[in-house]
């Protein structure tokens, strides 16, 4: 019996003088690290757009993707200006695709662009890179020409930018860059009605 007893207590001495060690290594234990990560968005949509020289204009998509709809009934060439919202957290790439059974695209450049508001970085339009062929923003007061690319039967870059938005939402008024582009159709011979479907897609840049 005394030797049980003795055997307990030597159990219990063990214990008592391991517990401290057992606290220290669990207070020493590798902190948890929490990483988060904001998804890049790039946002297309259309602003204030209206029909010029008997022009429709439709637009339909939003996000990534946005798809214009021009259509008329005249045979004369056509040409109508469509300001572009972009909004984006991160660097962007814009390129452009054309359709079209009845018209023919002769123009498409950009002529504008401008912030809408506080919340958009200071440096969205300086560090907007527009396709030399398709800029025509005006400099000291003239609008330079755009040289058409010379394959239009494949998607073709537009544009390209540091990230625009500060804060906000993609339905905010003041986060945006507005860009104008100038588009150009001309009807197909004996076309009572035409149609030319334009699909622009965005794509987050290199550079963030």
């Amino acid at each position: 019996m005394n030797w049980l007893k003795c055997r307990n207590y030597w159990l219990a001495a063990g214990v008592v003088l391991l517990l401290p060690f057992m606290v220290r290594g669990q207070s020493h234990s590798a902190p948890v690290t929490i990483n988060a990560s904001v998804s890049e968005t790039v946002a297309l949509s259309v602003g204030q757009a209206f029909a010029e020289n008997n022009v429709r204009i439709e637009s339909r998509g939003a996000g990534k993707t946005l798809g214009l709809t021009l259509s008329g009934s005249s045979t004369d060439v056509m040409a109508v200006r469509v300001p572009i919202l972009i909004r984006s957290n991160t660097s962007y790439r814009i390129s452009a695709l054309v359709q079209s059974q009845t018209a023919t695209l002769i123009n498409f450049a950009v002529i504008g662009a401008r912030s809408t508001g506080r919340f958009a970085a200071i440096n969205a339009v300086a560090s907007l890179d527009v396709a030399r062929e398709l800029d025509s923003r005006s400099t000291n007061g003239r609008m330079q020409t755009a040289f058409m690319p010379l394959n239009l039967s494949s998607s073709f870059s537009i544009l390209s930018g540091l990230r625009v938005s500060l804060a906000g939402t993609l339905s905010s008024m003041d986060n945006a860059l507005e860009v104008t582009v100038l588009i150009a159709a001309k009807p197909a011979a004996g076309a009572d009605d035409w149609t030319l479907h334009l699909i622009l897609t965005a794509s987050p840049g290199n550079d963030s």
